[in-house]
């Protein structure tokens, strides 16, 4: 068994170096757990969530068992949680209102386009979607109000520049998810793993920029007007 993960992570070392960088934002929010505010927090518990989603489908990897369950899940706390964000962020009745309503149609779509067995091209849209409208709702609230004296001091800020670059980037490659997993057949393996990396590589830099927002957290308090 351990000389297959060696082999999976041998085969795929992309994959293991983007299971280990969503450690940096957990690792990070440790080291400044006293300076992290409720939403920060719950950035923390974002990548938590991943690592161990990451972590338990590689071991059914090992034992070769489908995990596609685990994005089509994935998708659905993703979203909760980016909500649950947004709700601590956002002051005005309106936008929360409206959050609220958009986070719930994103969560009905990815629950009942789940599939146990197959990629959701649905389920995973929904979340991008619905994270890029939180990251330009949240860049709008900063222009706004003027409350942020250093923007690179700025926990959240890090947070949602990393979830647009990772949320936009990612948006096509998962819309025709469903064909590049069906119709393997179809697609040679060099082109999968092209398109599978782009995202791997988003993800890795979304990582990196939380991790520096949480390391800038110590400033967040200091840092508002």
């Amino acid at each position: 068994m351990l000389d297959r993960l060696l082999l999976l992570y041998e085969k795929y070392p992309l994959d293991f170096i983007t299971h280990l960088s969503s450690s940096l934002p957990i690792l990070f929010g440790i080291v400044r757990y006293k300076y992290l505010n409720t939403a920060s927090k719950l950035i923390v518990s974002f990548f938590l969530f991943f690592f161990i989603k990451e972590t338990y489908g590689t071991w059914l990897a090992v034992l070769k068992v489908n995990n596609y369950f685990l994005q089509n899940l994935e998708t659905i706390a993703q979203t909760w949680i980016v909500l649950a964000i947004a709700l601590l962020c956002f002051r005005t009745s309106g936008l929360k209102r409206l959050s609220v309503i958009l986070g719930i149609i994103c969560s009905i779509a990815c629950i009942i386009t789940y599939q146990s067995d197959a990629i959701s091209s649905v389920s995973l849209s929904s979340f991008r979607l619905f994270a890029i409208f939180f990251c330009l709702a949240y860049f709008n609230k900063i222009l706004i109000d003027i409350q942020v004296k250093n923007i690179l001091l700025h926990t959240l800020f890090w947070f949602s520049t990393g979830l647009l670059i990772y949320s936009t980037g990612t948006f096509f490659i998962v819309l025709f998810s469903e064909y590049w997993y069906k119709d393997i057949n179809k697609v040679p393996a060099e082109v999968f793993d092209k398109y599978w990396n782009v995202g791997q590589v988003l993800f890795i830099i979304f990582a990196l920029l939380s991790a520096l927002g949480l390391w800038t957290s110590k400033y967040d308090r200091e840092n508002l007007l």
